[in-house]
């Protein structure tokens, strides 16, 4: 519901005149003075809920705001957030059922989430079962929220015509990631197998549910280990690359494709574990997040012609501009790689708070998972942040910022947003096409049930 639908809705003739010439006056303001915050009260699309089994009707003005792309993002400034669970869920509800959305890929890792996609689709076991092997070592589907959502896709899945997909979209864990790979070549391509053994031996030297805990051990590996690691990889999958016409000519194309990718995600984590190590270029998550990427677009691919996708990511990968960091030029976020490829049809919406609480990831050496997630209060907001200029207290706003910035003067002023506890530099209107604010954030129950470090930190 747009914020002068409730000024106009009056049955006094009177009153609509002052309503409407108040409208315009306001509009008239807009246009002399520019400001973002006075376009927000005119022009923002404002929700009556989050919850996500509430009607659907105060969402529509969001179809005419996604058109007909392919690909919708909807970020999150920090994981374990309870409101950002139930954003992503009714707006999955809504792109389901008035949009035709046919497929959900969240920040899970590639493989394991495939678990979790049997079960959406009527599959064995509890929802609580798969969450907790698909979901990943950040555990982002352990939560309340999580389950109520992965629930509706089952329960949706029933008396669908075309299935609802739910996908991972980050690197995995090497062992199941390798295993994958080791089902599917047992069958298609026996030769290669040798060169997978030796992944699987060599890994076994730096493997465990958290990537805090793998970094901790590929930075104490031999220097040797690491490039025999690296080396054996980039043979095999150069194996598989070869092979590809062949096991496409061997109706295996579908199968071959899923385990190429099983084993890129291997390659990429390499190369970020050899620049976290110093021994690579130093590009942060630009591995991860090529990886991403790809995984969306095969997700695309591989669905109905008519398919779309909402991905549930943080902030920081569905983002369109390169990063600005410390290391060698290339931080491309996932967002930037899709908006190359997709253009249009690719829509990035950060979702982001003004109080309440948030969560911080820490890593933490004496925790049983390698990190541990803590509770923090939103710190105050300065005038340079996105959020500042939100006055509502509305459960949902939704800004349109490619239209706004047609319309507004101080768009280049907006060069920070909310980041976990705390603020990130961002030229949010280049960065984003629209920003989802809730006025009030709590984290998911995760964070109070979640395992306990065996140290103290500060």
């Amino acid at each position: 519901m747009r914020w002068h639908d409730h000024c106009i809705a009056t049955p006094c003739c009177d009153s609509v005149q002052t309503a409407n010439w108040s409208i315009e006056r306001q509009e008239e303001h807009v246009a002399a003075h520019g400001t973002f915050t006075d376009w927000l009260r005119l022009h923002a699309i404002t929700a009556d809920s989050l919850d996500p089994e509430a009607p659907l009707d105060d969402l529509e003005p969001l179809r005419e705001m996604i058109g007909t792309a392919r690909v919708v993002a909807i970020g999150e400034n920090a994981h374990h957030v309870r409101e950002f669970y139930l954003l992503r869920h009714r707006l999955l509800r809504f792109l389901v059922e008035r949009c035709g959305f046919t497929a959900f890929a969240f920040e899970a890792p590639f493989t394991e989430a495939h678990a979790i996609d049997a079960w959406v689709q009527g599959g064995p076991g509890t929802v609580h079962e798969v969450a907790a092997v698909g979901a990943g070592a950040g555990n982002l589907g352990r939560c309340a929220e999580m389950y109520d959502l992965l629930t509706w896709m089952r329960e949706h899945n029933r008396d669908a015509a075309t299935p609802l997909r739910f996908a991972g979209s980050i690197i995995s864990s090497r062992q199941p990631a390798l295993a994958a790979v080791a089902d599917y070549l047992r069958w298609a391509d026996r030769d290669a197998l040798p060169l997978l053994e030796q992944i699987r031996t060599l890994a076994k030297a730096f493997h465990h549910t958290s990537i805090f805990r793998v970094l901790d051990q590929y930075t104490a590996s031999e220097h040797a280990v690491q490039d025999a690691m690296t080396a054996t990889i980039s043979r095999l999958l150069g194996r598989m690359e070869t092979m590809t016409a062949y096991q496409c000519s061997q109706g295996r194309e579908r199968e071959h494709a899923t385990a190429l990718q099983h084993l890129r995600g291997v390659w990429y984590g390499d190369h970020s574990l050899r620049d976290f190590a110093g021994r690579g270029i130093p590009t942060g998550s630009a591995a991860a997040d090529a990886f991403l990427a790809e995984s969306v677009l095969r997700l695309l691919a591989d669905g109905p012609s008519d398919g779309r996708i909402l991905l549930a990511v943080h902030n920081c990968h569905i983002r369109k501009t390169v990063v600005a960091h410390e290391g060698a030029f290339g931080l491309f976020p996932a967002g930037y790689h899709l908006a190359q490829a997709l253009g249009e049809d690719y829509i990035a919406i950060a979702a982001t708070s003004g109080g309440g609480r948030t969560a911080e990831v820490r890593p933490e050496s004496g925790h049983p998972l390698g990190f541990q997630v803590h509770d923090h209060a939103q710190p105050p907001l300065p005038g340079t942040s996105v959020e500042s200029t939100f006055v509502t207290e509305s459960p949902l706003t939704i800004a349109d910022l490619r239209t706004a910035r047609r319309a507004v003067t101080d768009s280049h002023t907006f060069q920070q947003m909310r980041m976990e506890h705390y603020l990130t530099d961002v030229d949010v209107f280049d960065a984003y096409d629209a920003i989802a604010y809730i006025p009030y954030t709590t984290c998911t129950d995760y964070v109070d049930a979640q395992p306990q470090s065996t140290t103290q930190q500060p």
